[in-house]
């Protein structure tokens, strides 16, 4: 027989469980027209449980980042410092990435309705957040143009493009657009702006 929940692994439980119910509804409604009381009734909890686990609204939305990001953010950066050619890393990079989004539609959405809710509310934030973001697509656009691989550009304004057709193109996977033709789209293009002529 199992033993009973402690208060502490009911609590965990709860805001795991708020935190799905967040997600759900970010997706289908966006981030302005959720409430709390939405949230909690979709969970199956009162307003007052809903408190217990979040004093404000930014707590929400991070744990709904934080739930999405944990998964996906080692994934991506460990394929942008793997070992191979840069152009091979990007390319990884771009296919990790909308393959999640083909794989979880509604993680994407909700991540893609608190990054566009950010940048509509709290523009300095948010671009504080692109940037730390995009540190590692930066470095490896860097490490490319040191090697050879890649032409000289901006690598921050490179990556801020590539991060913004992500978010758009992996909205659009999430909806149902083929993953497998948007991939191989954005990888040529981001492949074509971006190599050496010398490369070519």
């Amino acid at each position: 027989m199992a033993g009973r929940e402690t208060r502490a692994e009911r609590q965990q439980r709860t805001r795991a469980e708020l935190v799905v119910s967040a997600a759900q509804l970010f997706a289908e409604r966006g981030v302005a027209a959720t409430s709390v009381e939405a949230i909690a009734e979709e969970a199956g909890y009162s307003r007052g449980a809903y408190h217990s686990n979040f004093e404000t609204r930014e707590e929400i939305l991070n744990a709904v980042v934080d739930r999405v990001v944990g998964k996906l953010g080692p994934e991506l950066a460990a394929t942008l410092r793997s070992e191979g050619d840069v152009l091979g890393r990007l390319a990884s990079y771009i296919c990790t990435f909308l393959t999640y989004c083909a794989q979880r539609p509604v993680e994407t959405r909700a991540l893609i309705a608190v990054v566009a809710h950010r940048a509509a509310t709290a523009a300095e934030s948010y671009d504080d957040l692109v940037a730390a973001s995009l540190s590692d697509l930066v470095a490896l656009f860097e490490e490319g143009q040191r090697s050879g691989e890649l032409r000289r550009f901006d690598p921050v304004m490179m990556a801020s493009m590539l991060r913004r057709a992500l978010d758009s193109e992996g909205l659009r996977v999430a909806l149902g657009a083929p993953v497998d033709h948007v991939i191989s789209e954005l990888t040529a293009t981001f492949s074509q702006a971006t190599r050496s002529n010398e490369k070519a």
